[in-house]
């Protein structure tokens, strides 16, 4: 794809003949004619017949079918009739139960129907987003979503929150600078991507790519082009189909050439009637053969194993893939919000005084006055909102933002001076400054990067009084800030200045300021995922962290919730080729950070030839590939539509020791399903044997074909329904995966 990010604005505006009047309705008209639609690809909605008709794919079942074929061509159509009645309520559970399969690209079209603001004419109007061609210039503000792929021409504060597409877990700070290099997706900050959404700010761009040329358009040719693996047990049942098959036709076309012979030995001779009834026999050894409740059996087990599974918070959308879990022997997992809790957290707030720990907060009496000032710094400083509602906590703004007034809501401070003035945030200065209300006249708060701070600072608060901000104070507050970095935190540092009452309401000036302290925040980890993560590895299960986040952010969670090894990056991956890349997930590595959707189509796909079987969670659009392709899709609740719509299940509620408890309950679900199988076969092989020793004895058959088929639905399939309820074995997560195939 074209690199928007490497040209200048002016490159931009003579590429696609257009300034920044916009264009106008006779060349919007002529491009639309050239570059199509600002539209996805639509995929057709699932055929209801055709979703019947899958039920039917099934060796097992075209035994049945063709025992029916065969039945009715000899007359025998009580037996045709009752066996096509098994089929057709086997096939009708399997409908019911997957109905509403997956719409992925339906989807992903629906995220990208919104309006857009576009510069037409010359006038600033509203248009739908179908209807943006490359050229126009579109304006976007806080709560819009992003119409089209664009290059930035003017940023104002713009945040722009891309999770969804990038996997970054924090709002990224857009520009409209040049850049240079070959960049990530995540990296190019003067773009802007389609069905992303803008978290604060305003900015105009020059539309560049609409469609199917946009990232999502690439990313929904990912979900169009992967395809689905068989389940092990579907492998299992059609290569056990297979076998039977042939044991079926060996034993019946034995049957037929030891009746005919001894037929033809007493009167030298084979009459019609005899052979009719001798393929009778055959048909009754070929029901005999054929677990006919089989296909009923493990439908009806894995409907009720649906059904455990909601009550441990995982919603199946595809029947099959319930007993894959049973299976599953690598897990690979987004980082945010299923390994963390998605909600930026201030740990641990730093003055020269001390280090709090805000896990447990403490009270505002025991606060001295250097860490009140923090906490107020940060409220101060502070665009975001957060009240309380019905719901609990709500909350609008900036993430990070909103992590600060959540910390100053733990130890009981609150501002309630007016603003008097602001120099806004930029990425350039990397800091934001206020003026506040004060009784006796005001204050400056400024918040930002410590080196930023640091820089504008010359005093500090030590003891309880400002003194000078020397190198070695300096030092340490460096010191500190590297230590937190180095955990991959999130470090904010603020400072201070106080303005006698006629100096009230002048300009900021950003200079001679006293340094307050430090507050480092991170997306903690879920308290439950150590544990969870400890289970799978009793169980024998891989877990794998790929994560749009950075080196030191992936390793870091990776080693406070136990996910230890070589961290891989996209870049990285990208120079590999696929034996380059196997031979390393052979050899450990299991941290993946600054991926791109590719590398995790990628990825599983390697693991998949490595004969793993794949469980792939994630709640993105970027996800959506990758679920599609791993034999086990997992999404999140709070997942993008497309994600949940390309899953095989839905977790209803995110945290990952859900997915561990899904695994639990697969193995139980295909354990009971073997046991079924086991008790099904073993009465087909007496039921073989009764009428084959009949047959050599020269005896009329003791059972026919009806007879045959009640006790293989009733008799047999009754008892081996009661397996689909049995309980699980204490140390089921305590042994290795089923293998694959």
């Amino acid at each position: 794809m074209i690199s928007f990010s490497n040209k200048s604005k002016e490159d931009i505006f003579a590429e696609f003949a257009c300034d920044q009047t916009g264009l106008t309705q006779s060349e919007v008209l002529e491009r639309r004619q050239r570059y199509g639609s600002n539209r996805l690809r639509e995929a057709p909605p699932p055929s209801p017949l055709l979703l019947f008709i899958d039920q039917f794919k099934s060796f097992i079942i075209y035994i049945l079918l063709f025992a029916v074929v065969f039945a009715l061509a000899i007359g025998e159509y009580v037996d045709s009739l009752i066996i096509i009645a098994i089929v057709l309520l086997n096939a009708l559970i399997g409908f019911f139960q997957e109905y509403g399969a997956a719409r992925s690209l339906a989807a992903l079209k629906e995220m990208t129907e919104v309006m857009a603001t576009a510069r037409r004419d010359g006038v600033w109007q509203s248009v739908k987003s179908g209807s943006l061609v490359p050229g126009d210039i579109i304006s976007v503000v806080a709560g819009d979503k992003i119409p089209a792929d664009a290059r930035i021409i003017v940023a104002n504060r713009l945040l722009v929150e891309e999770a969804a597409l990038t996997g970054e877990s924090l709002p990224v700070d857009k520009e409209s600078a040049t850049l240079k290099g070959s960049l990530q997706i995540a990296d190019q900050k003067n773009m802007l991507f389609s069905s992303t959404s803008v978290v604060s700010g305003r900015g105009q761009a020059v539309v560049v790519t609409t469609g199917m040329k946009t990232e999502i358009g690439a990313i929904a040719e990912l979900v169009e082009s992967a395809k689905e693996e068989l389940t092990p047990l579907q492998r299992r049942l059609d290569s056990f189909g297979q076998r039977l098959g042939l044991v079926i036709i060996v034993i019946c076309a034995l049957v037929m050439m030891l009746s005919c012979g001894k037929e033809y030995l007493l009167l030298q001779t084979v009459s019609r009637d005899s052979l009719i009834a001798f393929a009778f026999i055959a048909i009754s050894l070929a029901v005999a053969a054929v677990p006919t409740a089989l296909p009923a059996v493990v439908t009806i087990a894995l409907s009720i194993g649906v059904k455990r599974l909601l009550r441990r918070k995982a919603l199946v959308r595809r029947l099959a893939s319930v007993e894959t879990l049973g299976s599953c022997d690598v897990i690979c997992t987004d980082k945010t919000g299923t390994l963390t809790c998605n909600q930026m957290t201030v740990r641990l707030a730093w003055t020269l005084k001390r280090e709090l720990s805000l896990e447990a907060a403490p009270a505002n009496d025991n606060l001295c006055q250097v860490e009140k000032l923090l906490f107020l710094a940060g409220t101060a400083c502070n665009d975001a909102v957060i009240k309380r509602g019905d719901s609990g906590l709500e909350t609008r703004g900036n993430p990070t933002e909103i992590a600060l007034l959540v910390s100053a809501e733990k130890v009981g401070c609150h501002y309630y001076g007016q603003r008097l003035d602001e120099i806004p945030f930029d990425g350039l200065r990397k800091r934001m400054s206020v003026q506040m209300e004060e009784k006796d006249g005001a204050r400056i708060y400024v918040k930002g990067a410590p080196d930023a701070i640091l820089e504008i600072s010359t005093r500090v608060w030590l003891n309880g009084e400002v003194v000078s901000l020397n190198d070695k104070l300096r030092d340490l507050i460096i010191s500190q800030n590297d230590f937190y970095a180095g955990q991959a935190m999130r470090v904010l540092a603020f400072a201070c200045s106080d303005l006698d009452g006629e100096k009230a309401g002048s300009p900021v000036i950003e200079s001679d300021l006293i340094f307050i302290g430090l507050q480092a925040m991170v997306d903690p980890p879920r308290p439950d995922v150590r544990q969870a993560i400890t289970k799978t590895y009793a169980a024998g299960i891989q877990v794998i962290m790929i994560t749009g986040d950075y080196r030191e952010t992936a390793r870091a969670i990776g080693k406070e919730v136990g996910i230890e090894g070589e961290v891989l990056t996209g870049m990285e991956m990208a120079d590999l080729n696929d034996d380059e890349l196997r031979e390393r997930l052979k050899n450990g590595t299991n941290i993946f950070a600054r991926v791109i959707p590719e590398h995790k189509q990628r990825i599983v796909t390697i693991l998949q030839d490595l004969g793993h079987t794949v469980a792939m969670t994630g709640d993105g659009v970027n996800d959506a590939p990758a679920l599609k392709k791993a034999n086990i899709g997992i999404a999140v609740g709070s997942g993008t539509e497309v994600a949940k719509e390309a899953a095989d299940f839905v977790l209803l509620d995110d945290s990952f020791s859900h997915i561990v408890n899904a695994i639990e309950e697969g193995r139980g679900i295909y354990d009971n399903i073997q046991k079924s199988i086991m008790l099904l076969l073993s009465g087909n092989l007496g039921e073989v044997l009764i009428i084959f020793l009949a047959v050599l004895a020269g005896w009329n058959l003791p059972l026919t074909a009806v007879m045959l088929l009640w006790i293989n639905m009733v008799t047999d399939g009754a008892p081996a329904l009661a397996f689909s309820v049995d309980g699980y074995g204490r140390n089921i997560m305590r042994r290795p995966p089923k293998p694959r195939d």
